[in-house]
């Protein structure tokens, strides 16, 4: 059996590869519906994602590697369905506050911080350097990308998308599922 199985071999699966390994995961293996021979983790794909039913036992750890919110909770949703809590994994160099709380198969990476009473939602993604500060709470599957600063007390909806740079001042709300674009202003 295998340590950890990751859903996706494109650019979010390959930094959940990384950050695994430094987590001490040694054995990896991959799901991947849309491989391209070109990436390195192929000889570490031992299926497609259309095909878990028939995998879900191959690993004792399951990720979802997958950046696009819909697809990220759908097999957030085939998973429980299959009696599967995704592996949460937190990047050594990011500070989460001993008073947050960070929900199944979500995903904080280096360099981000987690501020005091934050609450991060079932599969968010909180990317490197991003800041979610004290009390604020990330809705299910919302995904913040790299460099995303959140004062205190902001509400990110559910499956929202704030891209690269995005900030966003005290008591800021998102609605769910909104997107935006790279250095947004809230």
């Amino acid at each position: 059996m295998h340590d950890l199985m990751i859903l996706g071999a494109g650019g979010h699966g390959r930094t959940l590869y990384e950050l695994a390994r430094l987590l001490g995961y040694q054995d990896i293996v991959f799901l991947d519906d849309n491989a391209s021979p070109i990436i390195e983790t192929n000889k570490h794909i031992i299926g497609k994602i259309s095909e878990l039913k028939l995998h879900v036992n191959d690993a004792s750890h399951i990720a979802i590697g997958i950046g696009n919110n819909n697809v990220r909770e759908q097999l957030y949703q085939q998973l429980i369905s299959l009696g599967i809590d995704p592996v949460t994994l937190i990047h050594p160099l990011a500070f989460v506050s001993p008073s947050a709380t960070i929900a199944d198969g979500s995903v904080v990476l280096a360099g981000a911080v987690v501020g005091a009473n934050a609450k991060l939602g079932v599969g968010t993604i909180v990317n490197s350097h991003s800041t979610v500060d004290h009390d604020s709470i990330l809705g299910d599957f919302a995904h913040l990308g790299v460099g995303v600063h959140l004062a205190g007390s902001t509400i990110i909806g559910r499956s929202a998308f704030l891209q690269a740079g995005t900030v966003g001042g005290y008591n800021t709300k998102v609605d769910d599922y909104s997107v935006c674009s790279a250095g947004t202003i809230l």
